[in-house]
């Protein structure tokens, strides 16, 4: 038993293990305990460290209010934005604003900067102020003084008022007495007046109903007078007009005459003759008068001229003797003619005022009042330089479907009424557009034919041979003439001297 007891078990090496255990374990707490210690005084020197920090601290933030309410930016929280210096929610940006937004040019990049720029305008200002109040003081002083030397003058002149006023309302007074007493006259005027006026329209209306009867009568009497004069022109066929020439000689194989008048009488070639025989009592009576036409081909000499046969009445052929006449010519000056209606020239019922227009131009004269085709009236009007008033026809109203044309139409007949009126007043003859064209020895160059028209051409009857029945030819002498035409500037005529049968030639 007792060997087996000292020998070492299992509670022996438990114990040791104890044992060795409890002595790290002490060792461990003895320095831990050490190491606790130094903490604890590191700790307690951070939190003084801290608490002196936090004092700062709040006194930083006490002062950062305190500046933000001197700054007038205590709403704000966020002091600055480091991404937008200028950010209005933070209060470096809104200050920096306000400097730029209320210091304007005086504006600083600091605060204090901008207040004494600030300070010193204001002084500047104030020194400016205080200049002007002194200015304002020195003039109020002057108004006051002035304002009482007004009230002086106000006052007089409210007595010199009061004193006229006094006098003018005792001279309204007997003003209104006196128009009293006018208007009390200028009643019974009146009254004389109205009725002398009743009597005087009265009169008026009388005069004037006779006035409108006279002018009725007149108006009937020119109408019976213009058909008288008419009807009187039919069966006297008076004319004033006088020849402008005659004819010399005539060659009826070459249908050319020469005529007495030329290059001295200013005779152009182109112009156009109406021929009249010798023995007729004058010139321009009636187209029926007219024996011929002829147009002036070539000038020969001062006072002869060739032309040739445009027309001829094979019944009365031209002779020397016979007169030549148109109204477009005068040596020496331009004819003036007036114009009213539709120019037809040529018989196609179609206008032809250009080429009337034309006409006239070439042979020297000139239209200085006409009316267009639409009615509207050009020109100087008529006075006693128009040679003739020329009749063109003018469209009835009635036979006319479209409104436009019945209206120019109207119009045309009311102007040709005006015309006519001033015609017969300064003496124009008025006269038909074919009698005119008649005078002027005009014959139409052409006839043109227009598809859809049923208009008859017409020619000339010729004669006939009493013996076999045919018509005539050219029945023109070639007999020889007198030699007295020997060294004129005439050409010589011969002639083979053999006459017709008819005439009492013999077999």
């Amino acid at each position: 038993m007792a060997a087996a007891s000292s020998k070492p078990t299992a509670v022996h090496y438990t114990l040791v293990a104890f044992l060795l255990i409890m002595i790290i374990l002490g060792v461990m707490l003895y320095l831990t305990s050490q190491d606790a210690g130094k903490a604890k005084a590191a700790l307690a020197a951070k939190e003084g460290e801290l608490n002196q920090v936090n004092t700062a601290l709040r006194k930083s933030d006490t002062d950062l209010e305190e500046l933000k309410k001197i700054l007038g930016k205590s709403q704000l929280q966020q002091v600055t934005n480091p991404a937008n210096p200028r950010d209005p929610l933070s209060v470096v940006g809104s200050l920096m604003n306000d400097l730029d937004t209320y210091g304007k040019a005086l504006a600083e990049t600091t605060v204090a900067g901008t207040i004494a720029k600030l300070r010193q305008a204001l002084d500047t200002a104030n020194a400016e102020l205080a200049s002007k109040t002194d200015s304002l003081t020195s003039s109020e002083n002057t108004v006051l003084a002035l304002q009482g030397r007004y009230q002086t003058t106000v006052d007089e002149h409210q007595k010199a008022r009061s004193d006229s006023e006094s006098l003018t309302r005792t001279t309204i007074n007997e003003r209104d007495e006196q128009l009293q007493a006018k208007d009390l006259q200028i009643s019974e005027l009146t009254q004389v007046k109205n009725t002398v006026e009743l009597e005087l329209q009265q009169e008026k209306d009388a005069r004037e109903a006779d006035r409108v009867q006279s002018d009725n009568e007149i108006n009937k009497l020119v109408l019976i007078n213009d058909k008288l004069r008419e009807e009187l022109d039919e069966i006297k066929q008076e004319s004033f007009e006088i020849a402008d020439g005659r004819i010399r000689r005539v060659d009826n194989v070459s249908r050319i005459v020469w005529i007495d008048i030329g290059d001295a009488d200013f005779l152009k070639p182109r112009q156009t003759f109406s021929i009249y025989g010798k023995d007729t009592p004058g010139v321009a009576r009636t187209p029926a008068d007219i024996k011929g036409k002829i147009e002036v081909t070539r000038i020969i000499d001062a006072h002869l001229a060739e032309a040739k046969m445009i027309e001829e009445d094979i019944y009365r052929p031209m002779s020397p003797g016979d007169f030549i006449y148109t109204p477009l010519w005068s040596p020496g000056r331009s004819e003036k003619f007036a114009v009213v209606g539709l120019l037809d020239l040529d018989g196609d019922g179609k206008s032809d005022r250009e080429l009337f227009h034309q006409e006239l131009a070439v042979r020297g004269a000139e239209i200085a009042d006409e009316v267009d085709d639409d009615g509207v009236r050009t020109g100087s009007g008529i006075d006693e330089g128009i040679k003739y008033l020329v009749m063109g026809r003018v469209p009835d109203p009635g036979d006319l479907a479209n409104l436009e044309d019945q209206q120019k139409a109207k119009e045309m007949s009311q102007v040709q009424a005006e015309m006519r009126k001033e015609a017969r007043l300064y003496g124009v003859r008025i006269i038909p557009l074919n009698s005119f064209l008649d005078y002027i020895g005009y014959k139409p160059k052409r006839r043109l034919f227009r598809p859809g028209e049923n208009r008859p051409y017409n020619l000339k009857a010729g004669a006939a041979s009493a013996s076999v029945n045919q018509p005539l030819g050219d029945i023109t002498s070639s007999g020889q003439v007198s030699g007295s035409y020997g060294g004129s500037k005439l050409p010589p005529i011969t002639s083979s001297g053999q006459t017709s049968k008819l005439f009492g030639g013999k077999p």
